[in-house]
């Protein structure tokens, strides 16, 4: 559970910054950080994070390096700036 909320925090955290880059109309820091958990929540990423961290811990157990690596490359796999961008 813990690498599946630092995975979250990550991505939240992307977007958020891809968030604050468009200055025009936003009210706030707390209302875009709301809005990037929302939008994490509810684009699928989740769950499809949440699967990809599952097979890593079944693949490679406890071993933290190897598994600090693959936590990366799903976040840069799964960014929602990219994803989200892409809807239009």
């Amino acid at each position: 559970m813990t690498w599946l909320i630092i995975a979250g925090t990550l991505l939240v955290f992307e977007y958020l910054y891809f968030l604050l880059q468009v200055p025009a109309g936003r009210e706030g820091i707390q209302e875009d950080l709301n809005l990037a958990a929302k939008e994490y929540q509810s684009s699928g990423i989740h769950a499809k994070v949440n699967k990809l961290i599952q097979e890593a811990l079944q693949s490679h157990g406890d071993n933290v390096e190897i598994l600090c690596l693959i936590l990366v490359k799903i976040a840069q796999q799964n960014q929602l700036s990219k994803m989200l961008n892409r809807k239009g």
